[in-house]
């Protein structure tokens, strides 16, 4: 059996038109009721975490052979639908012996690629990448369901999940989350690519440490 592990970055959309700016303009001050968030933050989100808001910037991939060797690559194009052309060829070309890891993955990285690539008319012909059914971990092996036994109120981040495990924390790097858009559009590019996949390893050390309870 093979395992790809993989991580998104994704980044705000250029503006469409008002309505959809409205949309995000009334999203954001609910969010800053909720939360407290410093405005300007809580607009970035709004933006970044969804896929009618926002796009795929980079995607961190590690391929686990059966012999566990391992091959990274990162997909960074100049634009998202080259980026995502170039992810799903790979994608359709696995076999179904191929399980996909990713933290959190079910509820945003997969979703967000497939309304991506629905927004470009990109095939996805790979079933098994395709299926998202919740308590399955036969093609998707979502490592925050996993740790959380399906009920997200106790799901905790992948920062926190690491330091529990004694696992160094993908945080620690120039580049976070809320920085990624802000160090793209000054051409910090191997900031951005550092940071996915710090992110993909800690996603692979903690697999380390599940695979025998899943697989």
């Amino acid at each position: 059996m093979s395992f790809l592990i993989l991580d998104i970055e994704t980044v705000p959309r250029p503006s469409i038109d008002d309505e959809m700016e409205i949309e995000i303009l009334n999203k954001t001050k609910v969010r800053i009721e909720r939360t407290g968030d410093d405005p300007e933050n809580a607009e970035n989100l709004i933006r970044s975490t969804s896929p009618f808001f926002g796009q795929v910037l980079c995607i961190g991939l590690r391929f686990l052979s059966d012999g566990r060797q391992q091959k990274d690559k990162i997909i960074c194009e100049s634009n998202e639908e080259s980026s995502l052309q170039i992810f799903f060829e790979i994608i359709n070309k696995t076999t179904k012996s191929v399980r996909y890891i990713h933290y959190n993955g079910m509820e945003f990285d997969i979703p967000f690629l497939m309304v991506r690539a629905a927004h470009y008319g990109i095939e996805i012909n790979n079933w098994n990448f395709k299926d998202l059914r919740r308590f399955s971990f036969k093609s998707h092996i979502d490592i925050m369901m996993f740790l959380c036994n399906w009920n997200s109120y106790n799901a905790v981040s992948m920062d926190i999940a690491c330091r529990s495990f004694g696992i160094p924390s993908p945080k620690g790097g120039d580049v976070k989350g809320s920085s990624v858009a802000m160090s793209y559009a000054d051409g910090n590019i191997r900031g951005v690519e550092d940071y996915v996949m710090r992110d993909v390893e800690a996603t692979h050390q903690l697999f380390k440490k599940i695979r025998q309870y899943i697989t």
